[in-house]
């Protein structure tokens, strides 16, 4: 396709795009208001929340692990392990669970022969690789929703495309609004893999990179930091606006990973029968993280 012919078809898009959002807001405008006893009944009605065990003790007892209608976002430096620690929480939630994962950042063979090994999770785990467009994703998440899946995670947040020009700071925003919203609509759980600047791990400050939105659209935010020291790894949980803690924890040796019999559960509160080692922040929200020389 030619570079004139590749600019009509990008326009058409947008306009498509523009004129789809025109009537979301016109139905938004139009829908009826409920009162809390119609949403009270609704919501009665769908049963109880249903969690999801990661397989992470810490997460599972601090969490009761990722509830549905979830937006999580976990980031952290270069190589410190985000992907990683994303993908064994597939793995254990496609034992049992329909998932989709959307990979844009590994190759295929490297995924598959050194992260996937587990082929237990073969028919349940669905790899998109190519559909990188933030309209692509939205759809693909709305069609596998129809088909049962409530599991979603994306690698990452900076391969994301959107087809409109704008600067770096609003496509964060954007990416970060619509996928949080999908999750308020739908209830599926979504996860972002999103990274933290230079210069906020230089001052050891655990900041999203781009936009301070994404923040607020999260209702979970995890960070990893990375002592080169050692090179010993804590996972923090910076928000978590269900049950309201935050916390921290040793993650560098992840042999304690465990498998459950994950299908889901519906209770308000989940405890591992094992005990793990977690640290809470103070109220103030101040984070307490390891010397690291760059």
């Amino acid at each position: 396709m030619d570079d004139r012919k590749q600019q009509l078809l990008e326009k058409l898009e947008l306009e498509i795009q523009e004129k789809q959002r025109v009537i979301e807001e016109l139905s938004e405008h139009t829908e009826e208001l409920e009162t809390l006893r119609e949403v009270r009944a609704r919501v009665n009605a769908k049963g109880k929340t249903i969690k999801y065990l990661t397989g992470y003790p810490a997460i599972d007892n601090e969490m009761g692990g990722f509830s549905e209608g979830s937006f999580i976002n976990i980031a952290g430096g270069n190589f410190s392990g985000k992907t990683s620690l994303v993908l064994k929480i597939i793995e254990n939630i496609a034992l049992n669970n329909r998932t989709v994962f959307f990979s844009f950042e590994m190759y295929e063979n490297l995924l598959v022969t050194n992260k996937l090994r587990n082929t237990k999770i073969d028919e349940n785990l669905v790899i998109v690789q190519k559909k990188n467009n933030l309209i692509d994703i939205e759809l693909i998440i709305r069609n596998e929703y129809k088909k049962g899946v409530r599991f979603f995670s994306i690698d990452s947040m900076m391969k994301i495309r959107v087809l409109e020009k704008m600067q770096d700071h609003q496509k964060v925003s954007l990416i970060s609004a619509t996928l949080s919203k999908l999750t308020q609509e739908l209830g599926v759980i979504i996860i972002l893999i999103n990274q933290v600047s230079l210069t906020d791990i230089r001052d050891k400050r655990l900041e999203f990179k781009g936009s301070g939105d994404v923040s607020y659209d999260s209702d979970v935010s995890l960070f990893i930091t990375v002592d080169e020291k050692d090179n010993s790894r804590l996972l923090h949980c910076k928000k978590d606006r269900i049950n309201e803690r935050i916390w921290k924890t040793d993650i560098t040796d992840n042999s304690y990973v465990k498998n459950y019999n994950n299908k889901g559960y519906s209770t308000n509160r989940y405890y591992s029968k094992e005990p793990v080692v977690t640290t809470p922040y103070e109220m103030s929200g101040t984070v307490d993280i390891p010397d690291i020389e760059y």
